[in-house]
């Protein structure tokens, strides 16, 4: 099954506007700042949705990872389900573990295949509808051209993944965090259907993707908000499905 999602994005840019300075996260720590949505690597507790509310967040972004963490807390837990449900927010979920090295790519014959098995398996413990996406981190420069660049690894991963949700015959679509070049790269093969842009705006390809209206979500510089490090995102203009569900 070719999962590709791609909601009319342009990808020919002639001219590229001067790169604006990336906003940061705590710039939009205040009420009705205009977020859509935060992701956060800590379990979410009453009082820091309390704070997201009056910020205006309607999404919460969280982590699928291994049970050895790499952060502590950063994997989803049972317990947020029903407290995101209770403020009527939806949630993104994110599988990253390790995923800004390089090596996770270049193991992609086996990293692949496992990242997507326990994202399968967190997905259903967690009752996530079919609708709802599961993104995966490249969070590197790691797709362009020059030396420090892993394509054919990221395509290959990417590959990896859905064959493994093909065959579970699953329909989760698959997305992607990072760069410009990534997103358009993937979407373009028909390996991902949700643009997530990561803060990282010097990375190949993500002025291009920001001016030529290339993605789904745009990230800010890291900040705190509500007592714990977090990252704002905005949609953009006009975007209203990218993955999000209803946790039960």
């Amino acid at each position: 099954m070719i999962r590709h999602f791609a909601l009319g994005l342009c990808l020919a840019v002639t001219a590229l506007p001067a790169p604006a300075q990336v906003r940061r996260s705590d710039d939009f720590c205040r009420a009705a700042s205009g977020v859509d949505m935060v992701d956060t690597s800590a379990v979410v507790t009453p009082e820091f949705l309390d704070r997201m509310r009056e910020v205006g967040v309607t999404t919460i972004g969280r982590y699928y990872d291994y049970e050895d963490e790499t952060i502590p807390g950063k994997r989803l837990r049972a317990e947020e389900l029903p407290l995101i449900a209770s403020y009527g927010m939806s949630l993104v979920v994110v599988f990253q573990h390790n995923n800004n090295r390089a090596e996770t790519f270049n193991d992609w014959r086996n990293r692949g295949p496992a990242d997507a098995r326990e994202a399968l398996k967190l997905a259903e413990t967690f009752g996530q509808p079919p609708n709802g996406a599961v993104y995966f981190g490249v969070d590197g420069d790691f797709v362009g051209n020059g030396a420090i660049f892993h394509t054919d690894d990221v395509i290959g991963y990417f590959e990896e993944v859905n064959r493994v949700f093909d065959e579970a015959g699953v329909s989760y679509p698959v997305g992607v965090y990072g760069s410009g070049e990534t997103c358009i790269t993937l979407i373009t093969e028909g390996l991902a259907g949700f643009c997530w842009l990561s803060h990282s705006h010097g990375f190949a390809g993500t002025q291009e993707a920001l001016a030529g209206g290339f993605f789904d979500i745009e990230q800010f510089l890291h900040g705190t908000c509500g007592g714990r490090a977090v990252d704002f995102n905005k949609l953009r203009e006009g975007i209203t499905a990218f993955g999000q569900w209803q946790p039960g």
